[in-house]
């Protein structure tokens, strides 16, 4: 097995997008030190047509819909929504986090998070299948499309010892790129299209990007997994070097 070429290509630009500030100012550095290119998106308006469209909820297929709700309740900070049981075999329940106040920190109850659920981004839809439950475990890999999402929160070293004392799996940590070959974690790695860490082909394509993966603060940030092994790339809302940005 083989990492992509495209993908690597793609890997510091768009599944890192982290300390952008900090990538920008040495991309447009001295191009022998950095061989990495940094973009700022210089679309148009878009078109009229796609007016009000947004991004309302990703759904995940899950083994325990209970313990899901658990997890994203208790680790992240997400609010009971609305539970659909459809048949003593399959349930959706909604969450999401409280969007009232500045910066979502106003209470919402769930009937208000109810009410405005086709207004609200970023919520979450899990669903179980009691029948095929079981079977439901996120196994990343390169055929795969999804890699990971995203959480921002305020302070990423208080997260990582949160996580630690609650149990949560903690699959890259604060001080490693995780691509190490015997040290990197598998999953992790396949998540970002990366099969093989042992290959040594693979890890010379790996060393190759790691000025831009640095750039980036890579290690300043965290993955960690929910029940059934979705992971979640967890940066701080300011990168570590822009707080006076």
């Amino acid at each position: 097995m083989k990492l992509s070429t495209s993908l690597l290509a793609l890997l510091p630009a768009a599944s890192l997008a982290c300390n952008h500030e900090n990538a920008k100012r040495q991309a447009g550095g001295n191009e022998t030190e950095n061989p990495f290119k940094f973009t700022v998106g210089t679309d148009g308006p878009a078109d009229p047509a796609t007016n009000g469209y947004f991004i309302n909820h990703v759904a995940l297929l899950v083994s325990n819909i209970t313990a899901s709700r658990d997890w994203y309740r208790d680790v992240l900070g997400m609010r009971h929504i609305f539970t659909f049981d459809m048949n003593r075999d399959y349930i959706i329940s909604y969450m999401g986090h409280s969007q009232g106040g500045r910066n979502g920190t106003g209470f919402q109850t769930g009937e208000e998070l109810l009410k405005h659920k086709n207004n609200l981004a970023g919520l979450l839809e899990l669903q179980q299948y009691t029948p095929d439950s079981a079977d439901k475990k996120f196994t990343p890999t390169r055929a795969n499309t999804l890699s990971h999402m995203g959480l921002i929160v305020p302070n990423i070293q208080a997260v990582q010892d949160r996580c630690d004392e609650l149990g949560v799996t903690v699959v890259k940590r604060i001080g490693v790129t995780g691509f190490e070959p015997n040290a990197g974690n598998a999953d992790f790695a396949a998540a970002w299209g990366i099969d093989d860490l042992e290959n040594a082909s693979v890890q010379a394509r790996i060393a190759a990007v790691l000025a831009g993966i640095d750039s980036l603060g890579f290690k300043d940030f965290i993955v960690i997994a929910d029940p059934d092994g979705n992971l979640f790339e967890v940066q701080s809302l300011v990168p570590a070097g822009e707080a006076g940005i």
